[in-house]
């Protein structure tokens, strides 16, 4: 079965499930699904957050309620907790990644690249009054499907036209921090006689150009607004999917180059949809993970690129809304989460401004919106305040990467909006590195705001 069949399967799946529940009333009362789709641009931490998303479920029966995370709403009524397989998804290794973190000595899991889930599977008694009469036992299932950030770049291309998306990649090629990375593929793609009858070698060859300068923009530019974001993953699109922007095509000849570009552009977009139909099949919740801090520290041009991202991406969930309720009627992402990591790389009386910095990122987009958080999945620092210069401030205190021992950080003041234009070179504020903490076997996972995090997200 190829990986069209099966998202197609998969998307069907919700309707099939959705018939079947309508005659099986007291399932509708005592098993119920959530699905939690989660994602992240490049280095925000997107697997050991699903770890420590799934570990807070997977110990909440077993945690004293003391300690464990207070969003759980069925935390007094937990009868079991089970992992299982999303069907037609490759698993998540919750185990291994879980495994690294409570090592001796712990070490960060690997990042996942590619698309997995996994079921958390949750016995409880019934909280409904009519379901307490039909049985003693109750089911969630949370499914929580990982998906590569560059995917997530592919949303807005589902509003766009070629052409449309053409104009927008050659506007971004044309920018200071990315001219000359471009300046290959722009210069053979300028040449081509888009009239010509299709040459599969010449769009072939300019293509691998163009990818090539979106892998150059991440990995000397530092820059996340990329697409299409599959061309990043080497293998994903094959050599003869290949396409790039070409804003000066104006009503292609059948069979010629210029036809090419826009069926190989409108193939894909459709690859695009049959995947966020899948993962958007029972989905509910959606989280979009930012990594702002290394962005902030990298400069202006990096951190205006990762905002441009940030505000497309916002944008596209509230114009796809819509048109996924037509698609699938039983679809709807009703809770969107954009939420900056690594909020343990700052002081507490900083991640107010963290998170005021995501939210700046998207203008008047989701304005007073719930879904701004600013969190540690695994918190791997704590806190001391100590006297300098007869001032007290606060210091992080961590295992720096590479390092055995504790030290202590003053990484200065993070600004709480955008700095001006001209207030980049004033921004005192240094990132480091942490190894993860030691925790005790049976303890938790620390974190810093997941549980607020987490009752957004699971919250009726």
């Amino acid at each position: 079965m190829t990986d069209l069949q099966r998202w197609t399967d998969l998307a069907l799946a919700p309707l099939k499930a959705a018939g079947e529940a309508l005659v099986d009333f007291p399932a509708l009362l005592t098993h119920e699904r959530r699905r939690v789709a989660i994602t992240g641009l490049q280095r925000s931490g997107k697997t050991v957050f699903i770890t420590a998303f799934a570990h807070a479920l997977v110990s909440a029966k077993t945690q004293p309620a003391t300690k464990a995370l207070p969003f759980f709403p069925w935390i007094k009524k937990v009868q079991d907790v089970t992992l299982h397989e999303v069907p037609g998804i490759p698993r998540f290794d919750y185990e291994g990644h879980l495994a690294a973190l409570q090592a001796t000595p712990p070490r960060w899991p690997e990042a996942t690249r590619t698309l997995s889930a996994v079921r958390i599977r949750i016995r409880h008694e019934p909280e409904s009054f009519l379901g307490r009469r039909l049985s003693s036992s109750a089911t969630t299932d949370v499914d929580l499907v990982d998906y590569p950030g560059e995917w997530l770049l592919d949303l807005p291309l589902l509003t766009q036209s070629y052409e449309e998306w053409s104009r927008q990649g050659e506007d971004l090629a044309g920018a200071p921090e990315r001219a000359d990375l471009a300046a290959a593929w722009r210069a053979d793609a300028a040449r081509i006689d888009l009239d010509a009858p299709e040459d599969a070698r010449l769009l072939r060859r300019v293509g691998g150009l163009y990818v090539d300068y979106l892998r150059a923009c991440r990995t000397e530019r530092a820059l996340s607004f990329l697409q299409p974001g599959r061309f990043l993953q080497p293998g994903s699109t094959p050599d003869d999917g290949l396409f790039f922007p070409v804003a000066r095509l104006d009503k292609p000849k059948r069979g010629s180059n210029g036809a090419a570009l826009v069926a190989r552009y409108e193939a894909y977009r459709r690859l695009v949809r049959t995947f966020y139909a899948t993962v958007f099949g029972r989905l509910r919740r959606q989280v979009v993970l930012i990594d702002v801090l290394t962005a902030l520290q990298q400069g202006k041009e990096s951190f205006s690129d990762l905002a441009l991202a940030v505000r497309t991406i916002a944008q596209s969930f509230d114009d796809l809304a819509p048109a996924y309720l037509k698609l699938l009627p039983f679809t709807g992402v009703d809770r969107l989460a954009l939420v900056a990591t690594k909020a343990d790389h700052v002081t507490t009386d900083q991640v107010r401004n963290l998170a005021g910095l995501l939210q700046d990122m998207t203008g008047a987009l989701l304005a007073g919106a719930d879904g701004f958080q600013a969190i540690a999945s695994v918190r791997a620092t704590s806190e001391v305040w100590n006297m300098v210069d007869g001032t007290s401030l606060p210091f992080l205190v961590g295992v720096p990467a590479g390092g055995t021992m504790p030290k202590k950080f003053h990484v200065g003041v993070l600004p709480g909006a955008i700095p001006a234009a001209d207030g980049w070179a004033n921004v005192g504020f240094r990132i480091r590195t942490f190894e993860p903490p030691t925790i005790p076997p049976g303890a938790p996972l620390p974190h810093l705001n997941m549980d607020k995090l987490l009752q957004f997200l699971l919250a009726p």
